[in-house]
């Protein structure tokens, strides 16, 4: 568990600087401990840009505020939970992902603790990280864990079923929430959405894996100042988009 935390902090900083470009991806505007009746932690907030999505025409015509995801995440490791919105479509969508990290394979059949009413109307999938991404424009040899292996560590070549002998595991257990209050197409983009997530989540902790060498070495602290870089970094990104238009 104490590795993953660094790997899943490394990772979304190292992934945020690559989809970061042109005035579209991720500006960090919040990234600090916080402590309240609920526990203590790291609370960030970011400011998801998606405007190059969209014909210039268009964009015109949209206010900014449709061009942007919100996300607030309140991590207290081994629990984190994350709210996305978007301040145009107001408490009509929302996305909340609790997440709990466990020293196991997946064998725990409630790791957040689901009322008998959530049990009944979940649908669980596993994410194997050995899975083929649906989007080939995305895969890269060099992020695949059936062909990396660790020069560090001895790890990788993963074959299938890895995770039921492989030592150390651990598993990343969410709750996914999706609302998005529309007449007749609510439902189906709430489909849409819980599959575009469970396809970011295979990339996202592919490359945690692969990039292992990268950040076996860095202390905690060595990721916060890795963190702290990547926010200024990430800002003068999302500025040079925004005087190209």
């Amino acid at each position: 568990l104490e590795e993953y935390k660094r790997a899943q902090l490394y990772m979304v900083a190292k992934f945020s600087r690559e989809q970061t470009h042109g005035g579209e991806g991720v500006q960090i505007v919040e990234n600090k401990p916080y402590k309240d009746e609920t526990g203590e932690g790291q609370y960030t907030k970011k400011l998801i840009h998606i405007g190059r999505r969209f014909p210039n025409w268009i964009k015109s015509l949209l206010p900014v505020s449709m061009l942007q995801i919100e996300e607030t995440a309140w991590n207290a490791y081994p629990y984190c939970k994350t709210v996305y919105s978007c301040p145009f479509l107001g408490d009509k969508f929302s996305i909340k992902v609790e997440t709990r990290y466990e020293a196991d394979n997946g064998s725990n059949e409630n790791a957040l603790k689901l009322s008998p009413a959530e049990l009944e109307n979940r649908q669980v999938e596993l994410v194997d990280i050995c899975e083929p991404l649906s989007d080939q424009t995305k895969y890269k040899a060099e992020e695949d864990p059936t062909i990396f292996y660790s020069e560090k560590t001895g790890r990788g070549k993963l074959i299938k079923d890895w995770y039921k002998t492989c030592k150390p595991v651990m598993c990343s257990y969410k709750v996914v929430s999706v609302e998005f209050k529309t007449w007749l197409i609510g439902s189906k983009i709430e489909n849409y959405v819980h599959g575009i997530i469970k396809q970011i989540l295979l990339l996202g902790h592919r490359q945690a894996f692969c990039w292992l060498d990268e950040w076996n070495d860095l202390t905690l602290q060595d990721i916060r100042d890795y963190e702290d870089k990547t926010k200024v970094l990430l800002e003068s990104k999302i500025k040079e988009g925004e005087e190209v238009k």
